[in-house]
């Protein structure tokens, strides 16, 4: 087994979490490549650039937070499964803490794991495609001025909303912006789509659950206007733009140890009331 190693060193000061793991991985025998993003903390033989790990390893290993497994997702080629050690807040898409890199390796060597498969989506901006895990917003720049966007799905005009913008959503990015939105929760086995408002200006406007075969456009008259995907800004408009998104065709796996439920998952990440 191959592992490639993604660490945010913002969350791992000095990657001594990530160093403590390769150490780990030797005395199992387990080869390994980490980015070199922090390759002044390893010997060259460690460290390699993330396109090269990529492409050679069989599994990676995401220490960091929900940010850095989104980014993860974003860069890989070819959809290796991805274990997330926690080195965040929240965690709600990670699947160990740090204290428990002993019971991950013993899992990995074994192999008594199970893969998550989980919905991407996909839009296309001129000749470039881009994939979201959570979710695809098409939103002003200015957060002081309110616009108006038609919704599209399938063809056929479904509403036109005024609001700051318009946030369409898989299950896994039920729990993230789209429930600050007052979206639903979606379990991650459900077929749908959430195509959600931000801050609507309206009495009316509620979140939409849609199929997720269907094809959703944004469209918008409004001045500066820009795409982000999964918190990465891939495109502005000075004018009048239409965004297409469906769902894409192919998925992220995630590496699950633990016989923990969504929702026992959601009731313990998502219940925290502050210190």
């Amino acid at each position: 087994m191959r592992i490639g190693i993604k660490t945010n060193l913002k969350r791992d000061k000095n990657a001594s979490a990530t160093q403590i793991f390769c150490k780990k991985l030797q005395k199992s025998g387990l080869k390994y490549l980490v980015c070199d993003n922090a390759r002044e903390f390893f010997e060259p033989s460690e460290t390699a650039p993330m396109e090269e790990i990529f492409s050679w390893c069989d599994i990676v290993v995401s220490f960091g937070g929900d940010g850095t497994m989104l980014d993860t997702v974003r860069n890989l080629a070819d959809n290796q499964p991805i274990l997330g050690i926690n080195m965040g807040k929240l965690g709600f898409l990670t699947e160990v803490d740090e204290s428990e890199m002993d019971y991950a390796i013993k899992c990995l060597k074994e192999k008594t794991y199970t893969i998550e498969k989980r919905a991407l989506l996909k839009t296309r901006i001129e000749d470039e495609q881009f994939y979201a895990l959570n979710e695809i917003i098409v939103n002003r720049e200015d957060p002081c001025h309110i616009s108006t966007f038609d919704i599209e799905i399938d063809g056929v005009r479904a509403d036109t909303v005024r609001s700051d913008g318009i946030l369409v959503s898989t299950p896994t990015g039920s729990t993230a912006y789209s429930l600050s939105c007052n979206g639903p929760v979606l379990s991650p086995t459900v077929k749908a789509l959430i195509v959600n408002a931000i801050c609507p200006h309206s009495l009316h406007s509620c979140p939409m659950v849609i199929d997720d075969d269907m094809k959703i456009r944004v469209l918008t008259d409004s001045a500066n206007i820009r795409v982000i995907v999964d918190g990465v800004i891939v495109a502005k408009s000075k004018k009048s733009i239409a965004v297409s998104i469906e769902k894409a065709d192919r998925y992220a796996y995630f590496i699950r140890f633990k016989n923990d439920n969504f929702y026992n998952r959601l009731r313990k990440k998502l219940n925290y009331w502050g210190d």
